[in-house]
Order: structure tokens, then sequence, then C-alpha cells
């Protein structure tokens, strides 16, 4: 990363006094139980009227949704399309007042995760309108815009899309090439470029379009709604082939010197980074949502194919070996499930900061779903491989989840860079107190105040009696891990933003302690609702107490290789074999 990168990632990521989120302050060691505990629940009200819709949704489902016409007609057809905008499900987070049904995070997600249990596509297409397609418009719009463009959004009688990626930039942001020019002769602006993999692209009324606007002799990102009868707008592919999520249109795009009005701008000219940054935040968050209704439907058929299929005069459920696949499926769909409604719940209870919970989600969510997949074809065997079972297309619908809104490799190094800033600010003014002539007490006992309060175990408000091991776990792993944080920027210092196989274990290691977070608040406010009876909880309770197992050996095992490992070796290897 150079410096011109680096300096603008403090203008984005950290500008501004900001309440520091929960999974920010595990980076320092700390706990903030009062973010994560009781688990997030919806308002009774919000949740009756969520019930009947999941209900209407779920005929509508089993009686028009044919996930494999629409994989093989690569089309959701309109019908489908028009009505999910009457049942209001395209407008379930636009406010009442704009024609929506004003419902929260935690609904929207309930919503998706029903939509991808049966057709991954379909809650695609709504994630792109909703989730990144509109958002920007309902985050930043002015009252005009949203006047104009939410009401025939929410009821369907148009389409939103959100447009970043270009032929040279993907998950470097930064790096789009396409410009508006402000042209004072007409007061508008003139943007000329190529858009590539657009979802939605060539089906939506209005699109999100982000172009490198001069600001000062600076070249700034600036957010514009665009509609495609403005002149210069061309489709280029209306609807390319792709390996998996075939019924979503994905298109290219090409603007060329096409007249964009000054009051068709989203946000502040030059804000536009931070604009697309919210968004994501939110297309991320509703990725757990879609990988966890999958998931859900590929172990609720992998336990029924494990019991009923025979094989050497026995249940396949009863050899080890799958054994292992089933507890491990369930865990980690348990814990995706988990995970997706706290993060829903940071959404819902306006959460300033919540860029790391959700790109651990959507990393989480999307690699969980994969393996879920995966051992769910090896239960299967060679059944799995035709097209007569969903499991191909699932397996090719689900390898989107890893690249989109940012490639999980991408998401691990944000991860462990955003968590780690903080902390190496803390330690950098630290060190200078100390350096300093003037002795600065003030500087000098907020750090060993800081370094005192690591040395202690975080308390984990668990349910008293069943939880207290797997909560004395975590309690641990979160005081070794903000030792290693410490350890580790020690060593490397501003290194560190090159040091990705260090940066993956430090998000590794975030992860599992979030998602061990969000197991342990979901089993203990469930126990709370039954009175403490284990009984009628027997097997979540099991499958949430694996997962937090199974994380923290993956968080030992990864803080373990921060200081021993064969990293160089690698480096050196690969750039031997690729001639770098």
């Amino acid at each position: 990363m150079d410096e011109q990168q680096k300096r603008l990632a403090e203008e984005l990521l950290f500008s501004g006094k900001k309440i520091p989120s929960f999974v920010k302050l595990i980076f320092f060691g700390a706990f903030d139980a009062a973010k994560a505990f009781p688990f997030p629940e919806q308002e009774l009200k919000e949740k009756e009227e969520v019930d009947a819709l999941l209900q209407r949704l779920r005929s509508f489902i089993k009686e028009k949704i044919d996930p494999v016409e629409i994989d093989k007609n690569s089309k959701i057809p309109e019908e489908v399309l028009k009505s999910l905008g009457k049942m209001g499900i395209l407008g379930m987070t636009i406010p009442k007042e704009y024609g929506g049904l004003g419902l929260s995070q935690y609904a929207y997600c309930k919503v998706e995760e029903c939509l991808s249990y049966t057709c991954a596509s379909t809650a695609l297409f709504v994630n792109a309108h909703q989730s990144v397609g509109l958002k920007a418009l309902l985050l930043f719009g002015t009252e005009e815009q949203k006047q104009k463009w939410l009401p025939p959004l929410a009821k369907g009688d148009m389409y939103a899309a959100f447009s970043l990626t270009e032929p040279n930039a993907g998950s470097d942001a930064a790096g789009i090439e396409t410009k508006a020019v402000f042209d004072p002769a007409i007061n508008a602006y003139r943007i000329t470029g190529k858009k590539q993999w657009t979802t939605n692209g060539s089906m939506a009324g209005v699109l999100t379009v982000m172009a490198k606007t001069k600001i000062q002799d600076q070249e700034k990102i600036t957010a514009f709604l665009v509609t495609p009868d403005m002149e210069g707008f061309k489709v280029v592919d209306a609807s390319l082939e792709k390996v998996g999520m075939r019924g979503s249109i994905t298109s290219n795009l090409e603007f060329k010197d096409m007249i964009v009005p000054i009051n068709h701008i989203l946000g502040p000219v030059g804000g536009g980074l931070k604009v697309c940054l919210t968004v994501l935040d939110f297309g991320r968050t509703t990725f757990g949502a879609t990988c966890t209704g999958s998931a859900k439907f590929s172990v609720e058929k992998a336990i029924y194919h494990a019991k009923t299929r025979y094989q050497f005069k026995r249940p396949l459920a009863s050899f080890a070996l799958v054994k292992k696949k089933i507890a491990m499926i369930s865990a980690l769909a348990y814990a995706m499930e988990a995970t997706t409604y706290l993060t829903a719940g940071f959404v819902d209870s306006k959460t300033e900061d919540f860029m790391i919970e959700s790109a651990i989600l959507k990393v989480f969510a999307s690699d969980s779903l994969w393996k879920i997949i995966y051992e769910t074809m090896q239960i299967y065997g060679g059944k799995s491989l035709f097209t007569n079972a969903p499991y191909e297309r699932m397996m090719r619908d689900a390898r989107l989840n890893m690249i989109g809104e940012g490639s999980n490799e991408v998401m691990r190094a944000f991860i462990g860079l955003v968590g780690m800033r903080d902390v190496g600010m803390s330690l950098k003014t630290s060190l200078e107190a100390f350096k300093s002539p003037v002795f600065k007490a003030k500087d000098i006992g907020r750090f060993f105040l800081s370094f005192l309060k690591r040395l202690k175990k975080p308390m984990i408000p668990v349910q008293p009696g069943l939880l207290e091991s797997e909560a004395d776990m975590l309690s641990s792993a979160i005081r070794r891990f903000g030792f290693s944080v410490i350890k580790i920027l020690a060593k490397h210092g501003e290194d560190i933003f090159e040091r990705q196989l260090s940066l993956n274990r430090i998000a590794e290691c975030a992860i599992s302690i979030y998602t061990s977070t969000a197991v342990l608040s979901k089993l203990s406010s469930d126990l709370n609702k039954v009175k403490g009876d284990a009984t009628l909880l027997k097997n979540d309770l099991s499958v949430g107490k694996f997962y937090v197992r199974y994380a923290m050996q993956k968080l030992t095992a990864n803080l373990d290789a921060l200081m021993n490992n064969d990293d160089e070796i690698i480096e050196q290897l690969s750039d031997q074999i690729s001639g770098i």
C-alpha cells in the first residue's frame, strides 16, 4: 500500500470521532458485553407483521419460483419480479412515507434468508436492488431525490442497481477510471467511462454510478444517480453468461459524454467513496442472510440423505467420517444464523460503525456456505453431480459470494488492518510520550491502565451452568488476542500493511471471536426464554457449544502461527515460481 492509498484509507475509514465498534474493542482485548448481550430480537408488532409476510412469501415461492427453470433460462420471470414488488419485498427497508414497508434490517434478513433457501438468484436480485441499488439514495439522497425515485422502487415499478466495478477496478474502489467533468455552460457533469458486472444493470431504471471528479486539482470520487434514458448511456452486454447466479442479470455498461444534471449527485461532491463503502457495509450484512438460507437447505438435505441412504447395510449417518461432516455443517449453519442477526441488530440499533462486523459476516458466511455445500455433495456422492439434484447449481451459485462486494482475501486484510489501526495509534502515542523530554504522565498512565485491563479476562454474561466452559474459553481467547495484536504491531510496525499472511491470521482470530460471541449470545437468550430448561434446546446447545470449541481451536492455531510460520519460505517460493 503506497502513501497515497494510506492517506485515502485514513480519510475514509477513520475520519471524525466514532464510538469504537464491538469488534474494534476486541482488538484491544476489551469486551463490551452490553453491545452483544442480550441477543437482538424484533419488536413484537414487527415480528407479527413479518411472520405473516413470510407465510405469504413461502406460499408464493412454492407456487411461482422454480430455481431450476430460472437457472436454465438465465432469467427470473417478470411475473415473479412484479409480484415481489406488490408484496412489498422490494421496498422492505424503505420508510412508509415513500411507499415502503419501513421494516428493520433484521426483518429484511429474514426475508432474504427465506428467498435464498429456494433460489439464490432471486435473493441476489432483491439484494442488488435494495441492499446496494437504492441504499445510497436512501442514506444520502436529498428529499427531492427520495420523493422522485423511492416510491416506484418500493413498488417494483422500477429497479435499482449499483455500478462500481470497472475493467481495471474491482475491490480497489479508489482505482476507478470513469470521469465526470463539470460543464458550466449547461450546469451539469459529462460522464465518460466503462462499468462491468453491474447486477440489474440493463433492467434498472436508476443506477448509483461512481465517477472521478476534479476538486481543487485533486481527483475524488463522486456518486451520481444515472438513468438509462440519458444520452450517452449504453448497455454493451445486457446479460452476461455466468457460472452461477444465472437468473440474475449482470451487465456491462458504457458512458460516452453522458450528461448528468447536478441535482443527480448523491451526497457531497468528492464524497462518493464514503457513499460506496457505507452501502457495501449494508450489502455484506445481507450476504449473511442469503448464505444462511442456502446453508439451512443443504444441511437439512444432507442429514436426511445420511439417515436414509444405506451402504454396507448401514445408514451413512452411522459412519464416523459422515458424523463429523454432519456435526460440522450443522455447527457452521447455526453460527451463520447467529452472526447474521447479531450484525443486523447492530444495524437496527443505529450503531455508528459496523464495517468490521459486516466484513466478518460476509467472509465467514460465504466461506462456510462453500464448505457446507462441499460436504453435502460428499455425503450425496455421485448423485450430487447430476442436474436433477440442486447441489451442482447451489455450488455454482455459492461461488459468487466469496468474490462479490470485495473478495474474501481483500476483506481479511481489511479486517486485520482496520481492527489494528486504533491499537497501533494508541501504542504510537504512548511510545512518543515515553520518548518526550516533557514527561506526559497522562498518556503513560492511560497506556498502563489499558495494559492492565488486558491482563484481566473479560466477563462473558452467559446463562450460568450450561455455557460457562465455552464462555471461559472465549474470555481467555480475547485476552490472548489482545496481547497478540500488540506483539505483532511491536514487531512489524507500519510494515504490517504488507504482511498479508499475518493479517489473514489476525482476521481469522477476529472472525472466531465475533462468531463465537454471536453463538453464545443467541444460546444464552434462548435459554432465558425457556427458563434454563436445556431439554428444550438440546440440539441447539450441543451444536452451538461444539462451534465455539471449533472456533477457539482455529484461533489458537492462528495465534500460534503468528510468530512461528513459514511465511518467508512461502513468499520466496511463489516469487521463484512466478518469476517476480
